[in-house]
């Protein structure tokens, strides 16, 4: 339960990223409606990509440096996840101009996802402490 749990909090955080960043793609390019087709290729995206999260995403437990590699382990998963999704849904050509773009549009969703993240477990966090505060102490 708590992976189906994590699933879809990542899942959440993941496709909102997807969709601000095609908004912002829509809006550079200057396309004005986006169609049915993507509507489905985005939580489908964001699925994969959770699961992903999910399995590979290191724990903080690990040293510094053994964090570090596993989030660059897991970012490279999750480009390579990415750009076989992105070139089999048409989103990109596999090319290197299409794999720049899908590595580019992975870190944007990544680091969109980092920050809503942080703020969450923040959040949960702070909640907690208040909560702990203003327990009556135990015998």
């Amino acid at each position: 339960m708590k992976y189906i749990t994590k699933i879809v909090k990542y899942f959440a955080f993941i496709t909102t990223g997807i969709v601000v960043l095609i908004g912002v793609l829509m809006l550079i390019q200057g396309e004005k409606y986006v169609s049915a087709d993507t509507l489905i290729k985005i939580p489908c995206a964001g699925l994969a990509t959770s699961a992903v999260t999910v399995l590979l995403y290191p724990s903080e437990d690990k040293s510094k440096k053994g964090y570090m590699l596993g989030v660059l382990l897991h970012y490279i998963v999750l480009c390579i996840v990415m750009i076989i999704f992105g070139a089999a849904s048409g989103w990109i050509k596999l090319n290197i101009g299409g794999i720049l773009l899908m590595i580019i549009s992975t870190a944007a969703v990544y680091a969109f996802t980092s920050v809503v993240s942080y703020i969450s477990s923040k959040n949960d966090a702070d909640e907690l402490n208040r909560a702990l505060k203003h327990e009556p102490p135990k015998e």
